[in-house]
């Protein structure tokens, strides 16, 4: 536990003194957005989360793009790499990049399935939430279905510690960006931010189905019918959830505290394995 305490420390630290590596020249990172160095402009690193690089000045660092291009103009000049993580790196002539030019093709970026089902209009599309969540209430039972002690760890940590799993979410979910930035900034970091998506995801996953399990056992408890089965636990709680998510506000409300508890859970859970 104290290695744990000890970790997050020096990561805290890192992020906090990470602006004064450019040796007085300002790092910019953007998340969501593009970020663009305009002519004139001199910055040290330039990281965009979600977002495209266009360079058309001087990076005296490295130029990252995670989920977008590196755009680079032809008066653009980069000392470090230029990085593309789910894009591509367009060079015009006269770019100059004294560093490596890296691009990582990852099938199914998040945030690329996310732009295209807003461009379509699949998030009001009503029978296709339905069949999206007929398929999650499927791969949720298959889940309980194979890995139930672990599910039933985490529902435990979650109904004993609820204050205490609630914290370790919102840390967990604070420290998934800067990590990601972190990883962003090294060409062998880069390599490491897709296990890094696949880990969270999994995480929020198996979370979100460990505090539906439990409020299905809660559900149950209140009908009076404590020895309901895992699966039927979880049958309901899913279905629950699923209702609750689809009143307005409320339901986006629930389902974000969910997921923070199920995160919660999971690092509580893991950290209570390596304890033992």
């Amino acid at each position: 536990m104290k290695k744990w305490i000890v970790f997050l420390l020096l990561l805290g630290l890192s992020l906090a003194f990470l602006p004064i590596a450019g040796a007085g020249v300002k790092d910019i990172v953007k998340i969501g957005s593009d970020l663009v160095v305009k002519e004139g402009m001199r910055v040290g690193d330039a990281v965009a989360i979600g977002g495209d690089v266009t360079v058309n000045g001087v990076v005296d660092g490295d130029a990252v793009a995670v989920g977008g291009s590196v755009i680079l103009g032809p008066r653009a000049v980069v000392d470090g790499d230029a990085v593309s993580v789910g894009g591509t790196i367009k060079k015009e002539e006269g770019a100059i990049v004294y560093g490596d030019e890296v691009e990582v093709d990852i099938i199914g970026i998040p945030w690329a399935v996310t732009s295209v089902c807003k461009g379509i209009g699949l998030g009001l599309f009503w029978p296709f939430r339905i069949v999206v969540f007929i398929g999650f209430l499927a791969l949720a039972l298959l889940i309980v279905a194979i890995i139930p002690k672990p599910i039933g760890k985490i529902s435990t940590a979650v109904e004993k510690n609820t204050l205490k799993v609630f914290l370790w979410g919102l840390l967990g979910m604070v420290l998934i960006v800067p990590l990601v930035i972190l990883l962003a900034v090294s060409v062998v970091g880069i390599v490491l931010i897709p296990v890094e998506i696949i880990l969270v995801g999994c995480a929020f996953l198996v979370g979100y189905i460990a505090v539906a399990q439990l409020i299905g056992n809660r559900m149950a408890l209140a009908l009076k019918k404590p020895d309901l089965n895992m699966l039927w636990g979880t049958l309901w709680g899913i279905i629950i959830l699923g209702l609750v998510g689809w009143v307005p506000f409320l339901g986006w409300l629930v389902k974000v505290v969910a997921s923070v508890l199920g995160l919660g859970g999971v690092i509580m859970a893991l950290l209570s394995t390596r304890k033992s």
